[in-house]
């Protein structure tokens, strides 16, 4: 999409509605300009591009029928006469992409806008060492039948469905990468290429653990916290909290290091230092374990230094991956994604990004409010 910026999102005199901050953010000629680029426009049909944008983003309800209130909306900003399935037919690929520039644009605009220390109070420490703290995750919309030949899902029921994998940001609550696929789609070969980025700090859960992977970001500087997999058994190349034989756990498996006493707890903690290893590549990682309430123990596998996060800590870090579940959950139920009827890839793709697109207008008239009102207004 075309850079040059009109007014920026925090302009004065920004109005407190989610179309008044949009226009705020993206011009017309540039909506036209990306429509044409990504095919959104055919020559023989008149559409207006600006208002078809608006009118899907403004069909934020959370009950079905997200198309019709679109159509309803287009049809009050332009005062064209035309058929619904004319209109329906303008859901094309083309301006699914074009969606998706927008949303992407408009999720920039609040990166751009946010005070650097509207998160410091929550996440002060870890944003004190990594440029961002990011959380990994993915959710499902089943669709209608019509869409399982390009949308199979693991549903006997509703046999068609879409997964949306997502990179959110903890400064803003925000995707700052994503990526759609079928739900059949395993969340480890989806993971979008924004996350590990060198500098920050990524929260998986088990779905994506890939030890290949965690070494690529070892070796550029990306640092990552997720849950050790049952499965996944480690040498320990040295032990910093645990009691036992230290010396002799050197060298050993993790499980059989356990299982032969060699290495226990210490008051309900262990953190020792793991070689990663896979396809005659190593690395260096960290795994700790903590007593839970449960009487279970809970072992992660981690990147953050000793220096950063003691054992307790890491697992109250590994808490933050809540946060995610809050964003799907707007998504979902107060941007209205569970409302989407829609079986068509154009369509469904366009109406998942407008969706996107009002919630980063939503944190940007918040920014708005909290500048003029304070914190928490």
């Amino acid at each position: 999409m075309a850079t040059g910026a009109k007014k920026g999102p925090g302009a004065a005199g920004q109005k407190a509605d989610t179309l008044a901050a949009f226009r705020e953010l993206v011009a017309p000629e540039d909506i036209i300009e990306a429509a044409c680029r990504l095919g959104a426009i055919q020559r023989q049909r008149k559409v207006d591009m600006p208002a078809l944008v608006e009118a899907t983003i403004a069909a934020v309800l959370p009950t079905p029928g997200v198309q019709t209130t679109a159509f309803a909306n287009y049809i009050a900003l332009t005062g064209q006469q035309l058929a619904p399935s004319a209109f329906y037919d303008r859901f094309s690929l083309g301006f699914a992409e074009l969606m998706r520039e927008v949303a992407l644009r408009a999720v920039a605009g609040v990166a751009r806008a946010a005070p650097e220390e509207r998160r410091l109070e929550d996440f002060g420490v870890l944003l004190e060492k990594f440029s961002d703290i990011q959380v990994a995750d993915s959710t499902c919309h089943l669709l209608r039948k019509l869409a399982q030949h390009w949308a199979p899902s693991t549903s006997k029921v509703r046999p068609a469905g879409i997964k949306w994998h997502a990179v959110v940001s903890l400064k803003d609550g925000l995707p700052v990468a994503e990526a759609l696929t079928p739900q059949r789609t395993h969340d480890n070969v989806a993971l979008p290429e924004g996350a590990l980025a060198p500098g920050t700090l990524t929260l998986f859960d088990l779905g994506y653990l890939d030890v290949l992977r965690f070494i690529d970001a070892i070796e550029s500087g990306a640092h990552f916290l997720t849950r050790l997999k049952t499965s996944h058994n480690p040498v320990i190349l040295r032990v910093h909290v645990g009691k036992g034989e230290r010396v002799k756990a050197r060298g050993m498996r993790l499980e059989d290091a356990l299982e032969q006493g060699v290495l226990q707890d210490d008051a309900g903690a262990v953190d020792v230092d793991v070689q990663l290893e896979k396809a005659g590549r190593t690395a260096t990682a960290r795994v700790t374990a903590v007593l839970a309430p449960d009487g279970q123990f809970h072992w992660y596998l981690t990147t953050v230094g000793r220096d950063v996060l003691t054992v307790d800590e890491v697992a109250q870090t590994y808490r933050l991956r809540w946060y995610v579940e809050l964003f799907f959950k707007q998504l979902k139920s107060g941007a209205g994604l569970k409302a989407i009827l829609a079986s068509r890839p154009g369509a469904v793709m366009a109406l998942l990004y407008a969706k996107v697109t009002a919630l980063a207008l939503a944190r940007l008239l918040e920014l708005s409010i909290e500048e003029r009102h304070g914190p928490h207004a």
